[in-house]
């Protein structure tokens, strides 16, 4: 399996592709600095799967997870990070990736989680176990519209965030209420954080 890690600690880079290397000699693991050098590594090396760092210097890691989508769809992303809470894995997720993984873990739970993703599964182990199953049961588009319900944007500005209909926004709140067995909007945001998810608002 090839993959390339996205990371701007050289040494955290190093250490990572040599122990998954060293437990799996059948993972390839190839490294880059910036988003530039892995969008333009990935063009070279076509990996199965990116994984990449939530905190990149200046950069966003979840602008990171949009721009591998728009550049190289076919391939599997992952985000990794030191901050291993349920909100960032929702927002991973909302972003596009297809898991999440906390620096914390063992070099055998990542290896676990890229196979499970390299099969065309998801690996949000965080997602479920620190929150509701409600919330486990999101969908990516689902969890885009209640984080911008979370920053207090109204249907039509959300319907223009995502580039949707202003109607499928309120389809997705009203199926959103429904998972979260809430009243309205307010009530959906307290479920939501009963449930786990600790949802940052602007």
């Amino acid at each position: 399996m090839k993959l390339l890690l996205v990371d701007d600690h050289p040494l955290f880079g190093v250490g990572f592709a040599h122990a998954l290397t060293h437990a799996r000699p059948d993972f390839e693991v190839q490294t880059a600095l910036s988003l530039a050098e892995g969008v333009a590594r990935a063009s070279q090396c076509a990996p199965d799967i990116v994984l990449i760092d939530y905190r990149l210097g200046g950069e966003d890691g979840l602008e990171g997870l949009r721009l591998f989508g728009a550049r190289h769809p076919l391939v599997s992303r992952l985000m990794i990070s030191g901050d291993e809470e349920p909100a960032l894995a929702a927002r991973a997720r909302a972003a596009g990736a297809a898991g999440f993984i906390g620096k914390s873990r063992s070099v055998a739970h990542i290896a676990a989680a890229l196979d499970e993703v390299a099969a065309g599964g998801e690996a949000f182990d965080v997602l479920a176990s620190r929150t509701g199953p409600q919330v486990a049961s999101l969908t990516p588009r689902q969890l885009e519209v209640l984080l911008l319900v979370a920053q207090g944007r109204q249907n039509k500005q959300i319907a223009a965030e995502l580039a949707i209909a202003e109607r499928t926004v309120k389809l997705h709140i009203t199926a959103l209420l429904d998972t979260m067995d809430a009243r309205n909007r307010t009530h959906l945001l307290v479920q939501a954080r009963r449930a786990g998810l600790w949802l940052a608002e602007e």
